[in-house]
């Protein structure tokens, strides 16, 4: 029998993986509302990944795992990150999520200052706000989102607006069969209630709707199938 060993830091990254999901509502709630939400609730991109998530499949039923791509660049001695996802819909890999981080842009200390995390909040590539879940046992990872774009500010925090997205990227709308299957699977993962999800979220899109500059406008969130 040979002996498996796992590394402290493979143990500590599993664990913030599962039991620290993200959660981009959670800065609104701290930092404009009336203070943190409880971490089982997660918390925003800054603080937590979820490289290699979600664990997809090809229509063939191939593992198609997220993707973390880093190129350094050795004339500015930037990093480019870039996050790319599996589109069953498509058939191929996209690119989810890219960052550049050049040396002359850090943080002045961490946690950052509380001002400068109130200037960066109401950006206008904040066009949703989600909380996602993956379940410790599976593997699979569903979402609750509350798109921003297509309405009113007064008009964001709109429970009729939310949709879910499963482990394949395929949406479900609020009151469909679906997007109550996946609520309560997310809310197994975070350990939380359907209601405690949808106010987490719904608080958040209130506290944005106030302070946020009226010339921020969100831009296009797609609402198709991954």
């Amino acid at each position: 029998m040979t002996a498996t060993v796992v590394s402290p830091f493979a143990t500590a990254l599993e664990d913030v993986l599962f039991d620290v999901p993200y959660c981009s509502a959670t800065q609104f709630h701290e930092y404009y509302g009336q203070g943190p939400l409880p971490r089982r609730l997660g918390t925003g991109c800054a603080w937590v990944t979820e490289d290699g998530f979600p664990l997809r499949r090809s229509a063939s039923g191939e593992p198609m795992p997220s993707k973390l791509r880093l190129s350094w660049i050795p004339a500015s001695g930037g990093l480019h990150s870039e996050y790319s996802r599996f589109s069953p819909r498509l058939g191929r890999y996209i690119t989810f999520r890219a960052f550049t981080f050049r040396p002359g842009s850090t943080l002045p200390a961490f946690p950052p200052p509380r001002g400068l995390v109130r200037r960066l909040l109401p950006h206008a590539e904040q066009n949703n706000l989600s909380i996602r879940g993956i379940d410790r046992n599976s593997g699979r990872m569903r979402e609750l989102v509350l798109p921003f774009d297509g309405r009113h500010r007064e008009q964001l925090a709109d429970a009729r607006c939310l949709i879910t997205k499963d482990n394949q990227g395929t949406v479900s709308r609020a009151g469909t069969d679906e997007f109550q299957r996946d609520l309560t699977d997310i809310g197994a993962a975070v350990s939380g209630s359907p209601d405690e999800l949808t106010g987490c979220l719904l608080g958040a899109a209130e506290t944005y709707a106030r302070m946020a500059p009226e010339d921020v406008a969100a831009l296009e969130y797609s609402v198709e199938d991954e």
